[in-house]
C-alpha cells in the first residue's frame, strides 16, 4: 500500500480569441477497487464555472463552460490517493468489455497472433459467468486467463518499438498492430484488441506512473472476479505505482480534456505531471513538459 501525492496541470492556448468555450474533464482520480481517494481539487485559468458529474464507466468528470473570449485555458489539479492493488476485492464485469470497437477491432491476423502467443500457456476455455449487465463469456479460472494475458502484456512490448508521433488519437489497434510502433495508447489498444478476440474482457485506463512526467495508458483484463492491470509499454503488471484517472473500452471514452467553442482558433496544448510516493522519503517525482 502506498499514498500517492499528483499534481497535473495542462494549458491550452488558441491562435486567436476564442468564447463560448464548453469542456470536460477526466482529470480527477476516482475510487476503485485497487484506490481510493483521499483528497482532490481542481483549478482552472480562467475561472470557470465548474460541475462534477459521473459518466457511464463511473469515472468523475468535470464540465464547465467559459462563455468570455480568451486566449488560453488553464487546469490544474493536485491531490493525495491511498493505492493497494494486492487489496483489491472482487468487482463485476460488464460484458460490452468483450465487444471490439472502432478503435480495438482484431484483424485475422492479430486473432491468430493471440491465438499463438497464448498456446504456449495453454488454451483459454470459455465459460459462461454472470457478470453485471447478464452473461458474460469469459476464460474459465482465473489464474489461467492472467497467466495468458501477461504473455500477450510481454508479446506486445516485443513487437512494438515506442515513436512518439508515428500515430495519433485515431490510430486504431490493427493499424498500430502492422507498423508496429506507437505510444502507450498503441500498446494499450492492441493488447485490449487481442484480449477480446480470446473472449478475455479487457478495458482502457488512463492514468499516472511514479517517475514518469506525462499521463500514462495500460489495460485492466477481468480474471473473472476483479480487474487486473498490466502495462505492455513497460511489460509490468500494475503495482502501487500507478494511479488511474479514467477507465473506458478505449481512449474514446475517456480522454483527459475535450471540448467545442466558438471561433477560428488553432488549439495547441502543453501538459505537466508529477506523482510522488508521499510515503516514502525519497520521493521520485519527476515534473517534465511536452
Amino acid at each position: 500500500m502506498r499514498i500517492l501525492t499528483y499534481v497535473f496541470e495542462t494549458s491550452l492556448s488558441f491562435s486567436c480569441p476564442v468564447t463560448d468555450h464548453s469542456f470536460v474533464l477526466r482529470c480527477l482520480p476516482k475510487s476503485a477497487n485497487t484506490q481510493t481517494v483521499m483528497d482532490a481539487q481542481i483549478f482552472t485559468s480562467p475561472r470557470a464555472s465548474l460541475a462534477e458529474q459521473e459518466d457511464g464507466f463511473g469515472n468523475r468528470i468535470i464540465v464547465g463552460y467559459l462563455p468570455q473570449e480568451h486566449g488560453s485555458f488553464n487546469f490544474y489539479t493536485t491531490g493525495h490517493v491511498m493505492v493497494a492493488c494486492d487489496l483489491a476485492g472482487e468487482t463485476p464485469c460488464h460484458p460490452m468489455f468483450v465487444q471490439p470497437t472502432r478503435l480495438t477491432g482484431a484483424t485475422a491476423e492479430m486473432a491468430t497472433f493471440a491465438r499463438e502467443v497464448v498456446g504456449a500457456v495453454g488454451g483459454c476455455a470459455l465459460a459462461q459467468g454472470t457478470g453485471e449487465g447478464g452473461n458474460l463469456p469469459r476464460c474459465a479460472g482465473g489464474g489461467g486467463v492472467l497467466a495468458q494475458v501477461r504473455a500477450l502484456c510481454e508479446a506486445v512490448h516485443a513487437r512494438f518499438s515506442y515513436v512518439p508521433g508515428a500515430t495519433s488519437t485515431a490510430t486504431t489497434a490493427a493499424e498500430a498492430f502492422g507498423c508496429e510502433t506507437g505510444v502507450c495508447q498503441d500498446y494499450a489498444h492492441v493488447m485490449i484488441s487481442l484480449c477480446r478476440s480470446l473472449g478475455i474482457p479487457a478495458r482502457y485506463v488512463t492514468g499516472l506512473m511514479v517517475g514518469h512526467g506525462a499521463t500514462h495508458a495500460w489495460v485492466e483484463v477481468h480474471d473473472g472476479r476483479r480487474w487486473c492491470g498490466f502495462d505492455p509499454t513497460n511489460n509490468n503488471e500494475i503495482d502501487d505505482r500507478y494511479m488511474m484517472f479514467a477507465t473506458g473500452r478505449d481512449f474514446e471514452d475517456c480522454p483527459i480534456e475535450c471540448g467545442i467553442f466558438r471561433g477560428a482558433a488553432v488549439q495547441t496544448q502543453e501538459v505537466s505531471a508529477s506523482l510522488g510516493d508521499a510515503t516514502s522519503q525519497n520521493q521520485p517525482d519527476q515534473y517534465l513538459t511536452f
